[in-house]
């Protein structure tokens, strides 16, 4: 079929959807329907009709001949975004070596098992990032089976990390500022007598400084921020992990000009050993988790809640030598007489093992709290943890690193990530074997095509002359039973 007649079959259907509309207008829905079937239809038929060429035209060439054999002409079907792309593709067996290739796809980079396109590919990822999979089934407009395991296989496909190339000219500022939490994702397996257990989703962001969200007092906004995460199980994990933020900074920013990075946490050992990778930093302890701990302590006290509070941060605020050992006596008072030890316990333990850390976040002007839970639960909680639901560590590793990709850079970057992974499964597979089929020319398949439209776009302005008068009558009569 040629170009010439997909435009013709795309031209009648929208016709005839058009008739059928000004025949019942209420009925619009119908009519956008029909015309979105068959515009989809038509991107199909018309992407399978160029790769038919672009095979042809592989088989004609001069570079081929004497290289490659035809062995056989094969048909393909893919599933793409607008649809399922049927189209030819020759096998070939090279005269060098005796082994065998389909050109087409080592052109177009489409490896033998694969049945997406790359943007069929970003589609499904897309809605894998706010829905479960079996809705992201969905999406796309195919008449192949596509189930939720095949989403599931495409999460785990992703490449485990992607290098970080930086900006051409690198960034300068004075601090940097390091934020760190966690978020703790059920764990999926086959046995439905045995709870599931639980393992640890990581997440780091680094950004420059805070500034105030326009129209909003209390709010404000992380500039230049990036996010990284991912499960990093261990210690082998955490130097992975600190050593990616490491490279971050020193491939964006100039590091010779940053005086201090700050890192902020919880006091989980993860998070306080960044200090050994990140060059001159300290680490401060989280604001929101002390004023969460002193409150809930200060709640055992029932009556003297808001007077054992102000003494907790009297202790904490002071600059006397033995604040630290009267905050170890005040507790333990505390516990004395309290409705409950176990929250006067944890403020001890994390404040007394973490006290330096807790004097420098009080007393560093540069230092104005932390946000990391609340990042966790936008970034992690939101698709991992929120939902009853159990993940295996590699979909819940990939579902990590895939949001904050796409909060790093959008997700019109999403495809850079579909394009490197499948590169990086391809090496897996073969190797670094590179078949030098760009010499190929499509000029003639280019220059063919234009041919065949520009000789229709005569045609098709003869036929679609716009308002015609049946139209215009047609369309006044139901304007008139209004």
């Amino acid at each position: 079929m040629t170009i010439v007649s997909l435009l013709d079959e795309l031209v009648n259907a929208l016709l005839k959807a058009e008739g059928t509309f000004l025949d019942n207008p209420k009925d619009f829905n119908s009519l956008e329907k029909s015309v979105k079937a068959s515009t989809e239809s038509f991107a199909a038929e018309f992407l399978g009709k160029v790769l038919s060429s672009v095979n042809e035209q592989i088989c004609k060439s001069s570079y081929r001949i004497g290289r490659y054999t035809i062995q056989r002409n094969d048909k393909r079907k893919i599933i793409s975004s607008v649809g399922d792309i049927t189209f030819d593709c020759t096998y070939f067996k090279r005269c060098a070596d005796g082994g065998y290739t389909y050109l087409l796809e080592d052109m177009i980079g489409l490896s033998r098992n694969e049945r997406f396109t790359e943007e069929a590919e970003v589609m499904l990822l897309t809605e894998t990032l706010k829905t479960s999979y079996e809705e992201a089934t969905k999406v796309l407009p195919s008449k192949q089976r596509i189930t939720k395991t095949t989403v599931m296989n495409k999460i785990h496909q992703l490449a485990e990390e992607m290098p970080y190339e930086g900006p051409e000219e690198l960034k300068e500022t004075d601090y940097l500022f390091i934020e760190a939490d966690e978020d703790h994702v059920a764990e999926q397996h086959g046995d439905n007598d045995k709870d599931n257990k639980s393992f640890i989703s990581k997440l780091i962001y680094v950004y420059e400084y805070k500034r105030d969200v326009p129209g909003h007092k209390s709010r404000k906004e992380l500039v230049n921020k990036f996010y990284f995460s991912g499960l990093y199980p261990g210690k082998e994990g955490n130097e992975k992990l600190w050593g990616k933020v490491s490279d971050y900074i020193n491939k964006t920013y100039d590091v010779s000009k940053i005086k201090r990075v700050f890192i902020s946490g919880d006091g989980a050992l993860w998070i306080k050993g960044g200090i050994h990778y990140i060059e001159n930093s300290l680490y401060c302890a989280d604001k929101y988790h002390l004023m969460q701990y002193v409150n809930q302590a200060a709640g055992q006290m029932l009556d003297e809640k808001e007077i054992v509070k102000q003494e907790l941060w009297h202790l904490l605020h002071s600059k006397k030598s033995k604040a630290k050992k009267r905050f170890d006596e005040y507790t333990n008072e505390m516990m004395k007489s309290a409705k409950k030890t176990e929250p006067i316990e944890t403020l001890r333990s994390y404040v007394l093992g973490n006290w330096s850390a807790v004097r420098r976040t009080l007393e560093n002007k540069f230092v104005s709290g932390c946000s990391a839970e609340s990042h966790v639960s936008h970034v992690l909680s939101d698709r991992l943890s929120s939902r009853p639901m159990g993940w295996s560590q590699t979909g819940a590793d990939r579902m990590s690193k895939l949001r904050c990709y796409e909060r790093n850079y959008g997700r019109e970057g999403i495809i850079d990530f579909v394009r490197y992974s499948r590169e990086h499964r391809l090496l897996e597979a073969t190797g670094t074997e590179d078949i030098p089929v760009q010499e190929i020319s499509t000029g003639e398949i280019i220059a063919e095509h234009y041919d065949q439209s520009r000789s229709y776009i005569e045609r098709i302005q003869a036929r679609m002359p716009g308002l015609t008068s049946r139209k215009i009558l047609r369309i006044r009569n139901h304007l008139s039973g209004l």
